[in-house]
């Protein structure tokens, strides 16, 4: 299944965060659909993302990954360091994402994504059969 099937499907079923952990760095990128960036919000996020935030977070393990040379539009921050995401759930409505480093537990990169509960409720996310 390549990556243009299944951004239809986070778009579909409006995925709004997806994890890797494979290449040893930190990477988040702007919420994207085809391709393209589709929500210029860097920290914010409310009501639908219209788009699937995808962040790297491999700064376990291993030895660190250096990042590609090639200059992309939609990293929003990029990390060659030892770290690890924290995020808090608030309420069924409202996320709170934290990168810390490793060396200081200091936070290098947050947003917060909040829905409206109605929106929730009138379009529940719904599981993929087995």
């Amino acid at each position: 299944m390549g990556r243009e099937s299944l951004q239809k499907l986070w778009q579909k079923y409006k995925v709004d965060i997806a994890f890797y952990g494979h290449v040893h760095n930190y990477e988040r990128i702007c919420p994207i659909y085809q391709n393209q960036c589709v929500n210029s919000e860097k920290s914010r996020y409310s009501g639908t993302v219209n788009g699937t935030i995808h962040v790297v977070v491999g700064g376990g393990g291993s030895h660190l990954s250096d990042f590609t040379t090639i200059d992309t539009v939609w990293s929003i921050y990029k990390d060659l360091d030892f770290g690890f995401v924290k995020m808090t759930a608030f309420n069924r409505s409202s996320l709170l994402f934290e990168y810390k480093r490793s060396s200081d537990g200091e936070v290098y990169d947050s947003f917060t994504i909040s829905r409206d509960l109605c929106m929730m409720v009138v379009n529940p996310p719904r599981l993929l059969p087995n």
